[in-house]
């Protein structure tokens, strides 16, 4: 296998995998948007692998369909782009106007794609009209158009994460940023490339149509969307890292919440889960372990317990991992009533029992 096809394959699965985790959890808008983005080029990069283009074509049963729908795909996310830009800090964000001329100029963009796309002439052979055409009027403008719309969202991701980088502090957000602004930078190479190509070939040049000019050009598009996935990832990283403490402190606080709960079960909010399901439960664990915390306090304050040495270590916007910690480490106690000897009825005041 080429290194270009290693690369390639090594892209789609990051950006699948990438795009699975972002529809599978709650987004808010920003993430929502970024999500659209990521499946947009996805689909534009999966479209764009030879087996799969050619596919498309056979099933649609029409000739080279398989390219505006990739080229489509991208000036898509280069509009979802352009939509990100007003959602996040940066040189775009308060200027609505720049952003409707840019909405209004891909628009363009597609719109002119589609024409040119019906009106040249096409090839049911594998292949595709841009390689098969390449240097003709129509192709060259219909292969400008496209890497216009790629220029504008490579673009946006220069306006939004060149600065964002500089104010981000030390660790997997600057780092993950920086992988972003680099992708972008590649992907200029790339829009340089193609239209190297097609330039050249209308000046009857053949000096980018050889394999080694081909490779080159795949590479960078791989190199582009490889930077892109990893910068992506290395937030989502650092959030998986704080799921899984969290998730941790959940187990870690059951037994002290069972023992404490034991006694005064009106506290649990609706069913208290089981071991089994609580263990292979892993959505919600932040509002799980939010309750959970709270339904200790409130267990150990019906039952007469003081909590001064968990009240004095943990301020009150204490992360919820703190707080677990803070809670196991105060002396987990709980409360049971003791009979009197020769009393039927129980003593006033229960007996503390340190479970630490």
């Amino acid at each position: 296998m080429a290194f270009a096809d290693t690369l390639e394959f090594l892209v789609l699965a990051a950006f699948w995998a990438f795009t699975v985790w972002r529809f599978v959890t709650p987004q808010p808008p920003r993430g929502r948007a970024i999500r659209l983005v990521a499946l947009l080029v996805t689909i534009s990069f999966t479209v764009n692998r030879r087996e799969i283009s050619f596919a498309t074509d056979r099933l649609l049963h029409v000739a080279d369909v398989s390219v505006p729908l990739k080229n489509l795909a991208t000036v898509a996310a280069s509009v979802a782009m352009v939509h990100l830009t007003g959602l996040l800090p940066g040189p775009v964000a308060d200027r609505p106007r720049l952003r409707r001329w840019a909405y209004a100029l891909l628009a363009a963009a597609g719109t002119g794609m589609i024409g040119l796309f019906l009106a040249v002439p096409r090839s049911p052979a594998r292949g595709d009209l841009v390689a098969e055409r390449a240097g003709t009027p129509a192709v060259t403008a219909y292969s400008v158009l496209t890497q216009f719309g790629l220029f504008v969202g490579r673009a946006c991701c220069l306006a939004l994460f060149h600065p964002a980088a500089g104010r981000a502090g030390r660790g997997a957000l600057r780092l993950g940023l920086r992988l972003l602004t680099a992708g972008a930078l590649v992907g200029l190479l790339f829009i340089l490339n193609r239209v190297a190509f097609q330039v050249s070939n209308a000046l009857g040049s053949d000096a980018l149509n050889g394999p080694a000019a081909q490779s080159a050009s795949r590479s960078l598009l791989a190199a582009m969307l490889l930077l892109f996935a990893a910068g992506a990832a290395l937030p989502a990283l650092g959030g998986l890292r704080r799921w899984a403490a969290r998730y941790a402190a959940l187990q870690r606080l059951r037994p002290l919440w069972a023992s404490a709960v034991a006694s005064v079960p009106h506290v649990v909010l609706g069913d208290p889960p089981g071991r089994v399901a609580d263990l292979l439960a892993v959505r919600s664990v932040d509002l799980r372990l939010y309750r959970r915390i709270i339904e200790i306090r409130d267990a150990q304050w019906e039952l007469g317990l003081h909590h001064d040495r968990f009240d004095a270590a943990m301020p009150a916007d204490a992360d919820l991992v703190d707080q677990a910690r803070a809670l196991l480490a105060a002396g987990s106690v709980v409360a049971t009533p003791v009979s009197v000897p020769g009393h039927n009825d129980p003593p006033d005041t229960p007996r503390i029992v340190n479970l630490s």
